[in-house]
């Protein structure tokens, strides 16, 4: 179970980092019209923000009760803080990956709530980059396998 969920976290990752490119360069790119009372191009933030949501599930599901390195740095915190390894999988992956989908959020509701059509894309913008920044930072400060099969 644990290498499929990990597998499947694995494969993911390029999932989100892709929607999450298309989402920025919409943003970017974008008239700021409106169609329907929502904003042109903004099924790429949903699409995004899903797969974020997917990869957090995954993540959870590793995290609490899966992955070996997370259950052997939870029983004994203090040394786990010693070992590069562990740290980042016990404290900085998760720090890194729960800031960048509050950045991604944030700036869908701060779209949202924009009163300007120029705010709402600089918002999302200014956000998803941020977001992108930091998910970059979680997937690749370790070297491991950038994609991950079926074993």
């Amino acid at each position: 179970m644990y290498l499929k969920l990990l597998a499947l976290h694995s494969w993911n990752r390029w999932l989100v980092l892709a929607l999450g490119i298309v989402a920025t360069y919409n943003a970017f790119t974008s008239s700021p019209a409106v169609v329907d009372g929502r904003a042109r191009g903004s099924r790429w933030d949903t699409f995004f923000q899903m797969a974020v949501d997917i990869q957090v599930l995954f993540g959870l599901l590793l995290y609490f009760g899966l992955s070996p390195y997370t259950s052997e740095a939870m029983t004994n915190l203090g040394t786990a803080m010693k070992s590069p390894m562990l740290r980042f999988w016990a404290v900085e992956h998760e720090a890194l990956a729960f800031v960048s989908v509050i950045l991604v959020r944030l700036g869908r509701v701060l779209a949202v709530n924009s009163k300007t059509p120029e705010a709402r894309r600089t918002r999302r913008l200014y956000c998803f980059i941020a977001a992108l920044v930091l998910m970059l930072a979680a997937a690749f400060m370790l070297r491991r396998p950038m994609l991950r099969g079926w074993l």
